[in-house]
């Protein structure tokens, strides 16, 4: 989507509980909000419904009694991205750029191909601090030539949201990736980035709640989420059965209570690899066979 690109946001409140019971089970939203949606995000008893350009939602809205509308939002999609750029990153061997970098006719290259990315209405295109030291992590494990890498026959990514950590696993050999992420507009937009990259067949993105995809299969796990999920996972037997584990999205000082439990459930031979921190956030790489 262009900087320029007008977008109307329509801020829902939902007045009866269960009253966005149609929304959260259709596949297409599309199919009930017309072909100018431009993306959908549910969050408790709100939504926000965005549309390109101008757009009239008084129709829908007559309709469905039980939905309030709270404010109409006008601003352009770099506004809506809070002025946020998308610097070229390079981190191991992975490449990740802007969808503008796309080249029509590829260029020679001597490592891995680029992953593009188009953030879309999501937030993320891998230069948070989390995604970066996830990333890191996922080339160390996943790097060419390594003894890991045919292990590794399919993946699961807990909170996928655009998609850069299920692109980069599948860019580094992983045969199999499944997404699973909350919101509308992340996957989305992971969907649409794994058309981009040509990944469509090797990634599939679904939209639910990690815990409801924690026994799917997967020799690796990506879990870039928050201490309470990670508990959850941990609760549910998410990292059972598993080879390794990457999770991130812990303010320092939590790895502690996650690691405790995590060897209580999992003891000896899992060992922690490694174990990266940052002013906010702590990452770490967890081997479960020693």
């Amino acid at each position: 989507m262009r900087p320029e690109t007008l977008l109307t946001i329509y801020e829902v409140r939902v007045k009866d509980p269960g009253s966005f019971g149609f929304l959260e089970a259709a596949p297409d939203p599309q199919e009930i909000l017309g072909p100018d949606l431009a993306g959908l995000h549910l969050e408790g008893d709100f939504a926000f419904i965005f549309f390109v350009n101008d757009y009239d939602l008084s129709p829908f809205l007559k309709l469905w009694p039980a939905l309030e509308l709270r404010q109409i939002h006008r601003l352009r999609y770099d506004q809506w991205q809070d002025g946020a750029v998308m610097e070229p990153l390079t981190i191991g061997p992975l490449k990740i750029l802007p969808l503008t970098d796309l080249k029509v006719a590829p260029s020679v290259s001597y490592g891995l191909e680029p992953i593009y990315i188009d953030p879309g209405l999501a937030f993320g295109y891998g230069g948070h601090p989390t995604t970066k030291a996830s990333l890191s992590l996922l080339s160390r494990l996943l790097k060419p030539g390594s003894l890991v890498e045919p292990k590794l026959a399919k993946a699961l990514d807990l909170g996928s949201g655009t998609g850069v950590l299920s692109l980069a696993a599948a860019r580094l050999g992983v045969r199999a990736v499944l997404g699973v992420d909350h919101s509308h507009l992340a996957v989305q937009c992971a969907v649409n980035n794994a058309k981009i990259n040509g990944l469509s067949d090797k990634i599939r993105f679904v939209r639910g709640l990690a815990q409801d995809y924690a026994h799917e299969p997967g020799e690796l796990v990506l879990a870039n989420v928050p201490l309470f999920v990670q508990m959850d996972l941990l609760e549910v037997g998410a990292f059972s059965n598993r080879d390794y584990l990457i999770f991130s999205g812990l303010l320092p000082g939590e790895e502690e209570t996650f690691l405790t439990a995590l060897s209580q459930k999992y003891p000896s031979p899992t060992k922690l690899v490694d174990l990266t921190r940052d002013d906010r956030w702590v990452t770490g790489l967890v081997d479960f066979n020693g």
